[in-house]
This record gives structure tokens, sequence and C-alpha cells, in this order.
């Protein structure tokens, strides 16, 4: 039998009271400096405890089933999105992260609104920024936002950003 979600710790009001907090609480909180970690009880705080982590990889997407070596869309929980993070930095693989946004297209009727965040991610493992598009699914919950799914996929050369995800120029 599948083990209820973890119970969320409080959510600091000034993260969750408009798009604009959360959206940025979530890049700072899985933001990370080498020898820190994510801040795991703000990212937490930020989710319905039921939420959805989507991993969309355009590199096994692209492929035939026969020639994929990983799975294309990875489903995961808030719990299993952390345990298998935590997993990557107590093992080395992952000693730094950092996520920024360039652009954001939001829709919003009633309490549900639907983000489109262009990001830009760099680790200390490779030289190359990477960019790619977080789908954040939210609802207002009495006076606070929750997301309730994040779907993310990166940029690829098969797949480039499409022009109305990048900043534009100044």
């Amino acid at each position: 039998m599948d083990e209820p979600p973890s119970k969320p710790p409080p959510a600091d009001p000034f993260d969750v009271d408009s798009i604009d907090g959360i959206v940025n609480a979530l890049y700072d909180s899985v933001s990370f400096a080498e020898g820190t970690r994510p801040n795991w009880d703000r990212f937490r705080s930020l989710f319905d405890p039921r939420a959805l982590m989507v991993r969309v990889d355009p590199r096994q997407t692209a492929r035939p089933p026969t020639e994929r070596e990983g799975e294309p869309i990875r489903a995961s929980s808030i719990d299993e999105y952390v345990a298998r993070t935590t997993a990557a930095i107590d093992s080395g693989a992952l000693t730094a992260f950092v996520e920024r946004e360039l652009t954001r297209r939001t829709e919003v009727f009633a309490d549900v609104a639907q983000v489109f965040s262009t990001y830009e991610r760099s680790t200390p493992n490779s030289e190359e920024l990477r960019r790619g598009i977080n789908s954040l699914a939210m609802a207002k919950d009495g006076d606070r936002w929750r997301i309730v799914s994040l779907s993310w996929t990166d940029e690829t050369d098969e797949g480039p950003l499409p022009v109305r995800y990048l900043p534009r120029a100044t």
C-alpha cells in the first residue's frame, strides 16, 4: 500500500500569496551552492502534498521505444523527487544546482493558474547552461496558491525553445 504524502511544513505567506511569490520561491528553494543543500522545507511548503512531479526527457521521447535508455516520462511524488535528488547530492553526483527563470507566460481563471516558466540551469558537472520549460499547474486554496503539478523538459537541438518563451532583446 502506498504511504500517504508527507505533510508539508507551513509556508511563508510571502511565498504563496501570489503567483510571482510561489514561482520565485520555487526557483530559490531548489537552487543551492556547493557545500549546501536545497531548502526542502520551503520547497515542500509550495506544493499540495499530493502534487505530481513529471520530468519529460526530450532525448528519450525523440527515440523509438526500442532505442530508449530510460523512461521518456518520469512521474513522481514530491517525496520521491526529494529522495531521488537528495540521494544524488549524498552520492556526490550533484554538488550544486542553480536554476533561474528567464521568462514567464501565465494564464489565470478564477482560482486556477497555468504557468509556463522558461528556465536556465547550471551545474558544476557541466560547463554549458541548459534551458527548458517548467509547466506549473496551480490552484488557490483559500488565501494561498499551491502547486498541484510541475512538469518540465529541457531544450534540445532538435527541439529548441519557441521564440515566445525566450527573453525579448532589449
